[in-house]
């Protein structure tokens, strides 16, 4: 009997520490309905959905599953379109509300045909699960038409978020913690109030990066992204965000109420618009950096075309490409009412109606370093007196400047899409020089604009593949050397960018610069704006 009993508890000793091999349920081979396979799943299995049109609402309750369609294998956007949850208007298509986490996974389905008060196609509340590779289309809710997260951080990633509509959040709707929105094409979606795209409030450190925002419009305020109320350190970057309509303000993005930490870069806002103001951009008791952002097309019948800053607060406006874009009454790239941004190494050029910059209403920007060309009511309105009066002197690149260091040149981009820079460009290294770059990016300073031209220092006749730091050697050679005594002895071509030869960063290109060329290929030495030092080489150093 002991003996029995031995074997009985061995036995169920290695049950139970043997590991349970996760399982695929099948739908609807094994399972008739996507909710009945998730109801018999445990945490770790598969619910594998074959293509098909399922009238159903789904839950997870709390079950850390993955429920795909046969897409996991294939990859076949056509597998996505053919394998379809239709809520068939009687509530939220897909629930998240027992804690799920990351492990919660829905993947490969058209969403659609959702309506509820919150989530027509995704509710999330008190969950943060994963939303990857999905259409979320023709959802209606008051909140969230496509998807809904309060409280949550989901992930929401390489989703197709269409012809949704909602009271806020036609696309997406977001209320606290930290959610994660990237890759994701989130267009033709409608908000009757505010938040086209989608609408965020109350975050802690959000990230919204590389999406596509298109088509979007809101009744009132933010035609692409609506954001209210960012703590911490919150990211809106490398987003296009294109042609979508605001009735009031922030055709493109509308934020209000964010802290100083937030940072807007790196998007490209492009062709939206607004009833009122702020095409591209537009801030309201909110103090974000909006940096390396290109700006272009946007339109208002108002104020602050490209962006408009109002009541208060001071956001920085650094080193963004804002161009042709049209304001009916002040300001076609940026204005400023009640508020005193700092507006740095920017080019703000050829914007088709309202002034390159306007102040109104005791603002009282900073704006300096920037390149403000070509504008077609003037370059500045209601500005310190001084600004634009290039006769003041010149700088760095021995280019005319007001006292402010702002110039009025023709930019020289490269093309009108991305807006790079010709070698030739008189916004290279003319940028604030207490603003940092890295220094094996190119260039003895900061370039205005968006993008830093990425000559190597030294590379006077501009033979070289740029490349990075590391692979410098052979880059710089012998034939610079050449190029330069032709250049200053023989009435050669000058350097493009003409900075490429001024190998100490003085601001001029002699005899000095072919001594630090001399020690760097010889003697071992370094160029100096390599370790971020700017250095008066003479001929005795040799």
């Amino acid at each position: 009997m002991k003996g029995h009993l031995f074997i009985c508890a061995s036995i169920l000793i290695l049950f139970i520490s043997t590991p349970i091999k996760a399982r695929i349920i099948h739908v609807p081979a094994d399972s008739s309905t996507i909710q009945a396979g998730i109801n018999g799943a445990v945490d770790g299995d598969t619910v594998l959905v074959a293509r098909g049109h399922y009238y159903e609402r789904i839950n997870f309750v709390g079950k850390a599953v993955l429920v795909t369609s046969n897409w996991i294998f294939d990859n076949d956007s056509i597998t996505i379109d053919s394998t379809i949850i239709d809520a068939e208007n009687s509530g939220s298509a897909v629930t998240f509300s027992t804690s799920e986490d990351s492990s919660s996974i829905i993947q490969g389905f058209t969403i659609t045909n959702g309506n509820a008060s919150s989530g027509g196609g995704v509710y999330c509340f008190f969950a943060s699960p994963t939303i990857s590779n999905n259409i979320v289309t023709t959802n209606i809710a008051t909140d969230g038409g496509g998807i809904y997260s309060h409280p949550a951080s989901p992930t929401i990633s390489n989703n197709t978020i269409t012809s949704n509509s909602a009271t806020n959040g036609g696309g997406i709707y977001c209320v606290e913690l930290s959610p994660t929105i990237n890759h994701n094409t989130i267009s033709m979606n409608i908000a009757t109030h505010w938040g086209g795209g989608i609408y965020c409030f109350y975050m802690f450190s959000p990230t919204i990066s590389n999406n596509t925002i298109s088509g979007n419009s809101a009744g009132a305020e933010g035609g692409g992204l609506y954001c209210d109320m960012f703590a911490f350190a919150s990211a809106i970057n490398s987003n296009v965000i294109t042609g979508n309509f605001a009735g009031s303000y922030g055709g493109g993005i509308f934020c209000t109420h964010l802290s100083s930490s937030t940072i807007i870069a790196n998007n490209t806002v492009n062709g939206n618009s607004a009833g009122l103001s702020g095409g591209g951009i537009a801030c309201a008791l909110s103090e974000p950096i909006i940096s390396n952002n290109i700006i272009n097309g946007n339109i208002v019948s108002e104020y602050g075309g490209g962006i408009f800053c109002f009541v208060i607060y001071a956001p920085a406006i650094t080193n963004n490409i804002i161009c042709y874009n049209s304001a009916g009454s002040r300001g076609g790239g940026v204005c400023c009412a009640s508020s005193s941004p700092s507006i740095i190494n920017n080019i703000i050029s050829n914007n088709l109606d309202g002034e390159g910059i306007a102040s109104l209403y005791d603002s009282y920007p900073v704006v300096c370093y920037n390149n403000v060309w070509n504008n077609i009511d003037g370059n500045f309105y209601g500005c310190p007196t001084g600004m634009g009066d290039t006769i003041w002197g010149v700088n760095f690149n021995d280019t005319h400047c007001d006292s402010f260091y702002n110039i009025i040149r023709d930019p020289l981009f490269a093309d009108s899409i991305n807006f790079e820079l010709l070698c030739n460009s008189p916004c290279i290294d003319a940028g604030d020089p207490d603003i940092y770059v890295r220094p094996d990016s190119g260039g003895c300073r900061i370039d205005m604009g968006a993008h830093e031209y990425p000559y190597i220092l030294g590379d006077a006749n501009s033979d070289s593949i740029i490349t990075p730091k590391e692979s410098r050697i052979g880059a710089v050679n012998i034939g610079d050397i050449v190029f330069l005594i032709n250049y200053l002895f023989q009435s050669g071509l000058a350097p493009c960018p003409y900075h490429a030869g001024d190998t100490n960063c003085d601001g001029e290109i002699n005899l000095a610069d072919i001594v630090c060329l001399i020690n760097y290929l010889f003697r071992g030495g370094v160029l100096p704006c390599e370790s971020g030092v700017t250095i008066n080489t003479s001929v005795s150093d040799m």
